[in-house]
């Protein structure tokens, strides 16, 4: 017998008969507007960068311990991609497509 405590007192569902009524175009601009707010919150310190190509790089290691490294390289960009990534070259036959986050500028 699977019945909630309101439908074994009263013999029925206890649903209300109130039409839910919602503003989903007011609710998607709450949305949006949340989303965005914490896009800026996330992305004010972040310094931004335009990568050309034959820039110098470090490539940042994913987690360093206390004595190792935090970045390797210097390497050098041989392409730079629309969606964020760029194409650096770590020998003279070997490249690895990075996404810009991974990397920050080489300054001598």
């Amino acid at each position: 017998m699977r019945l909630s405590p309101g439908a074994m007192v009263y013999g029925r569902d206890m649903m209300l008969n109130i039409p839910i009524e919602a503003d989903f175009q007011l609710l998607r601009q709450r949305r949006e507007a949340r989303i965005n707010y914490n896009l800026l919150q996330e992305n004010k310190r972040r310094i931004h960068y335009d990568y050309q190509v034959n820039d110098q790089v470090l490539k940042l290691v994913p987690q360093p311990n206390k004595i190792e490294n935090r970045a390797e390289g210097p390497y050098t960009i041989t392409r730079v991609h629309i969606n964020g990534s760029i194409t650096i070259r770590l020998s003279p036959h070997v490249e690895e497509r990075i996404n810009i986050r991974q990397v920050k500028p080489y300054r001598q």
